[in-house]
């Protein structure tokens, strides 16, 4: 998996979109790529990942590493080294198989962002 920062995003961005919308099961196949880079190469660097300590607005302001599948409170992930803010963002953040199809916007309207 040695792909560019964009493409990461953009790979991660519409799986997670078709796996949400119009064909269920998108997502794992990336999920089982991402996890296989981790165990033959370790997790992945911040800088790899474009991670930031906080979700850059405003597209992406509901990807916060605390609503990611990889997410491991109270700091860390399963996926990208070091400590991990909750209110962090990278670009391979994922939503978790539980999360509906844009329940995002319910979520802002409830103010649970």
């Amino acid at each position: 998996m040695n792909t560019s920062i964009p493409s990461l995003l953009i790979t991660s961005i519409s799986k997670a979109a078709a796996n949400a919308t119009i064909s269920p099961g998108t997502l794992q196949p990336w999920v089982d790529d991402i996890n296989r880079r981790v165990a033959e190469e370790g997790k992945f660097p911040k800088p790899a990942v474009a991670y930031m300590p906080f979700s850059p607005p405003p597209v992406f302001w509901d990807y916060k590493c605390r609503k990611c599948r990889f997410w491991q409170g109270p700091d860390s992930c399963q996926v990208v080294e070091g400590e991990i803010s909750p209110g962090g963002w990278c670009a391979i953040w994922l939503p978790p198989d539980d999360k509906p199809a844009f329940s995002w916007i319910n979520e802002l309207l409830r103010g649970d962002w």
